[in-house]
């Protein structure tokens, strides 16, 4: 059996970490994912490695005493743009931070909301940074449109990039950056002409912002925010991962890791994706994230993800802390 600092994992207590819904949080398996990314970042000869590999190794918990319930504390990330265990960190950031903006949005007036997503053709991987560079200028360019400006009173953007891996399609390893937007507009934007904008109407403005000869496919739609679960729900749809681990990390059909696929893709969006603000709020929506002193999204603390209640000063709890144990692949609590 398999010791860890000489006693038998059997005996030791591994990590058990619940959501409010009983939904056991995927540490363990966004963990192992990072150690695969991790060797690829190896095999590329790229200093990444060494953070990536350590990242989420320690974890630290308040744990109450009477309830049993566990609000992370303290914990190492790496920060590293592709690592799924900050990208999953990340995605809990963006989706606690759009809530809040948007409930307070709510509270001020009435507005409605609408999903955008823009999209674009596919591309191979030595084109997606130049791309990515063009839906940015596009947006851009948008936004300063009159016709925007005129009825959109506030903006979310994300960035996502799919990685096609169907082997019987023509786009078979290309990649497919694309924007998800939440819009505010006021309540009359349905009724209103002067500001309502058809769905061929947003396929022209952003065929002509991008500056393409095709129609670039483009969904627009409304969602619900009559109820909290409802603007939750919504809001889920946006904050993705920007790249999924499954199109970073590539399997073959035994299991097994594809060692050239994953590396290519690895260095592929490494690359495209540096340096970039992949997640913005725009006007009405920007000044209320600023008000409320939010975070920076992106680059700040993975630790507090500003989605859940954090545990009351005056409530007792304990510490506890979770090591990786290497080689049992399960995080295990040490003794203090």
């Amino acid at each position: 059996m398999y010791k860890y600092n000489n006693i038998e994992l059997e005996k030791c207590e591994v990590l058990k970490d619940l959501t409010k819904t009983g939904k056991e949080r995927p540490w363990r398996e966004k963990k192992l994912k990072t150690i695969e990314l991790a060797e690829s970042y190896f095999r590329l000869g790229d200093k990444k490695y060494y953070r990536i590999r350590d990242c989420g190794s320690f974890l630290e918990y308040k744990k109450h005493i009477e309830t049993g319930e566990k609000k992370l504390n303290r914990a190492n990330f790496c920060k590293v743009r592709l690592c799924p265990m900050c990208s999953w960190r990340r995605s809990l950031k963006i989706y606690g931070q759009a809530s809040q903006v948007m409930d307070k949005a709510l509270e001020e007036k009435s507005y409605r909301f609408l999903f955008l997503t823009l999209t674009c053709k596919n591309v191979y991987g030595e084109d997606l940074s130049n791309q990515i560079n063009n839906l940015f200028y596009a947006f851009n360019k948008m936004s300063k449109r009159k016709i925007f400006k005129q009825a959109i009173k506030g903006w979310f953007r994300a960035l996502e990039v799919t990685h096609n891996l169907d082997k019987t399609s023509d786009n078979y390893d290309t990649y497919h950056p694309h924007f998800h937007m939440i819009l505010m507009v006021n309540e009359s934007y349905f009724t209103d002409p002067k500001y309502y904008i058809t769905h061929e109407d947003w396929v022209k403005l952003w065929k002509s912002c991008m500056g393409v000869d095709y129609d670039p496919m483009v969904n627009i739609k409304a969602f619900k925010t009559g109820t909290k679960f409802e603007t939750q729900k919504s809001i889920s749809e946006v904050a993705k991962y920007s790249v999924k681990d499954d199109d970073i990390i590539i399997k073959n059909e035994d299991g097994q890791i594809d060692e050239e696929l994953t590396d290519d893709a690895v260095f592929i969006l490494d690359k495209a994706l540096a340096h970039r603000r992949l997640v913005a709020f725009g006007g009405k929506l920007r000044e209320i994230q600023q008000e409320l002193k939010l975070d920076d999204m992106e680059n700040g603390d993975l630790i507090h993800t500003n989605n859940e209640d954090e545990l009351r000063d005056d409530l007792e709890y304990v510490i506890e802390r979770y090591k990786w144990g290497v080689g049992y692949n399960q995080y295990v609590k040490l003794d203090l």
